[in-house]
């Protein structure tokens, strides 16, 4: 699985799942390489398990006939079931070798992240990206890290022994994205934000 460029993260009382599914549909213009790198996040703590998972069934139809990857937040078991292509780990979740064991080596694992330090330990870890958050403010996540953190945490990076791709997430829309990638960020995530159906672009326009 490519590092997605986008990363819509479910939330259902925020943006109903109809919604989500046509902000989803309008990435279907792009071409196939382009659509490979969006992703879909199911999340959704409030929702019950059989809610959750029958929610995730319907993405995991969406995401795969767009061409879009589909990603379970903490619950290998519903990631298992539900065929996904990989499981985004938070700070109380199973590590990132753990995960790996359960739903494979080629699983694609992401890590959540709340300082350039827990970035690094993403890397040494073996994740395959760092959701680094907040970056702008948002609504109950503290005080926002700024793109600083972005550009603090590439450049270490860089020294590090191990690398790993690094997401933005924390009130980052379509206006602030370019912002991230040009920070460092290989991709950004969000929940509230509608991006058009475009991809965000990074430095040059690759």
């Amino acid at each position: 699985m490519l590092t997605p460029r986008l990363t819509l993260i479910t939330q259902t009382a925020d943006v109903p799942e109809p919604l989500l599914l046509a902000r989803l549909s309008a990435f279907g213009a792009l071409p196939a390489e382009a659509r490979a790198r969006v992703s879909v996040q199911l999340r959704d703590p409030a929702l019950s398990g059989a809610a959750l998972h029958a929610l995730g069934r319907r993405l995991r139809d969406a995401t795969a006939a767009l061409g879009a990857s589909f990603i379970v937040n903490d619950r290998l078991d519903l990631a298992v079931l539900l065929g996904a292509d990989g499981v985004h780990l938070g700070r109380r979740s199973v590590g990132v070798a753990d995960a790996r064991a359960l739903l494979g080596e080629g699983a694609f694992v992401s890590v959540a992240c709340h300082g350039v330090d827990d970035v690094l330990r993403a890397a040494e870890a073996g994740a395959d990206a760092a959701v680094l958050s907040p970056i702008f403010a948002t609504p109950g996540k503290g005080p926002p890290l700024g793109p600083e953190a972005l550009r603090e945490a590439r450049a270490r990076l860089a020294a590090a022994p191990r690398s790993v791709a690094l997401i933005a997430l924390g009130g980052v829309d379509a206006a602030s994205a370019p912002r991230c990638l040009a920070a460092g960020a290989d991709g950004v995530a969000a929940i509230r934000a509608d991006f058009g159906g475009a991809l965000p672009a990074p430095p040059g326009g690759a």
